[in-house]
């Protein structure tokens, strides 16, 4: 018996060590995702329509430093939205690539991390979830677009909107230079830390009150700060002409 028992431990160990050792799946064209795990794209893409629809929970899909590449429709990256009252489910991860010329980068609830996402009509999207370290630019509408979660790291260069939180956030450490309007944050309840706006042709930050403000700095927009409402924390934060 003990035999036997050692013989099946060494063969389901093994086996477990076999799987870790293939890694991640290969994938070289635009496909559906409806089984978990971790996928790396191994070639550039050119697609029209989506790209990548996941319908499973529990996907990673590293870009593998590669490109993705649209005729101006669909969506590169689509995946189901968790609600706020979910954010467990939120577990689709996307990083380290790039996406451009869609009518929409990334459409999902999870964590966007390490693209860069360029010319597309709208940029990376997320419903509940964590967006950092990205260089969004020239997207014609928004570049990054949150509903709760955290956006951080970011530079937002020449888009319509830099950065637009629809709920609330945390947004910290993220630079938006050259939009109409650098971060519009509608909710309230959110927390900007350490943000930087300059350059933007119509609004520097905009924030929904009362909210926290500490060390952010707008300089050299048309308007500086808009604050929507009252009760904001004003504390260290550098609004200048």
């Amino acid at each position: 018996m003990l035999a036997f028992y050692s013989v099946t431990m060494f063969t389901s160990t093994a086996g477990a060590q076999s799987a870790l050792q293939q890694g991640p799946i290969a994938i070289s064209r635009c496909q559906t995702i409806d089984q978990p795990g971790s996928y790396r794209l191994v070639d550039n893409l050119k697609v029209a329509g989506n790209c990548f629809v996941v319908t499973a929970e529990g996907v990673t899909i590293d870009l593998g430093g590669f490109g993705i590449t649209g005729n101006g429709t669909g969506t590169a990256i689509i995946s189901r939205e968790a609600k706020t009252s979910s954010i467990p489910q939120a577990r689709t991860v996307v990083r380290n690539g790039d996406i451009s010329h869609f009518a929409l980068a990334t459409k999902l609830s999870g964590t966007v991390e390490s693209l860069r996402v360029t010319s597309n009509t709208g940029g990376i999207f997320v419903g509940v979830g964590i967006v950092r370290n990205n260089i969004v630019e020239f997207n014609s509408s928004i570049g990054i677009q949150l509903a709760d979660g955290i956006v951080t790291g970011n530079l937002l260069v020449a888009n319509g909107t830099g950065l637009f939180v629809e709920e609330a956030g945390v947004v910290t450490g993220n630079q938006a230079a050259g939009n109409k309007i650098g971060f519009d944050v509608r909710g309230t309840g959110s927390t900007l830390i350490g943000n930087i706006a300059d350059g933007n042709s119509q609004i520097g930050m905009r924030v929904g009150c009362p909210s926290n403000l500490t060390d952010n700095t707008t300089i050299g927009n048309t308007r500086n700060v808009v604050l929507v409402g009252k009760r904001c924390r004003n504390d260290g934060n550098v609004f200048g002409p």
